[in-house]
């Protein structure tokens, strides 16, 4: 396994613009993400987070 830096492939980048444009376009890209509601719900989320309880991004709304 090999890490990567986004700048190593920056000459690449308006072609990925353009095929990530048409993907989402066409709706083949998709997305999850874990919301949890209210201030007093961080402390939990930020422990699940790393327990790895969520699907794709944890975002917490706070009103």
């Amino acid at each position: 396994m090999q890490g990567f830096i986004v700048r190593d492939f920056e000459e690449n980048f308006p072609e990925g613009v353009q095929q990530l444009s048409a993907w989402l376009k066409d709706g083949e890209l998709k997305h999850e993400e874990t919301i949890v509601e209210g201030f007093d719900s961080i402390p939990q989320a930020f422990i699940d987070l790393f327990d790895g309880k969520n699907k794709g991004k944890m975002v917490v709304k706070i009103y």
